[in-house]
């Protein structure tokens, strides 16, 4: 499960009152996140509570496309893997882009969503994870103009 901070939660009706809309959220996670614990503990089953930082980008670069799944279904399966104890790293095709490899793994992350600044369903398109010989494609017809002249200055 994901240890959300909810004391900063901006989530709620857009025009209503902040500080209701914030409470109302609290509340929504926390009765929540109680009956997932409660239901667990009644079962016999472990609820592991991992932090879900870069849970989407992993997701997204990583298993999206391996899995044929959304970006959600990718993100929830990160955070699986994280508390089973795994550490992502960036797929070999991608780990040439990092500037700098020792990097922690997490901003390894980061530099990469920096970097692969497209639309989520051009990453279908512009490399495969599943293929680590291959290259990213940054001359794609489908990229928009804004889209290619991004991904050529960021891997120059």
């Amino acid at each position: 499960m994901e240890d959300i901070d909810t004391t900063l939660s901006k989530t709620g009706d857009a025009y209503g009152n902040k500080k209701a809309n914030r409470l109302k959220s609290i509340f929504a996670y926390r009765k929540m996140a109680q009956a997932i614990e409660s239901r667990a503990q009644k079962m016999g089953v472990a609820v592991m509570i991992v932090n879900p930082a870069y849970t989407s980008i992993t997701g997204k670069l990583k298993y999206m496309r391996k899995f044929g799944i959304s970006i959600h279904q990718a993100a929830s399966y990160t955070i699986g893997r994280k508390g089973l104890g795994y550490k992502e790293k960036a797929p070999q095709v991608l780990r040439h882009h990092i500037v700098r490899e020792q990097l922690p793994y997490w901003k390894q992350w980061w530099t990469l969503n920096k970097k692969l600044n497209v639309r989520t369903e051009m990453f279908y398109r512009l490399f495969d994870v599943n293929n680590p010989s291959c290259n990213i494609n940054l001359t794609h017809k489908d990229l928009t103009e804004k889209e290619s002249k991004y991904l050529k200055k960021a891997f120059a």
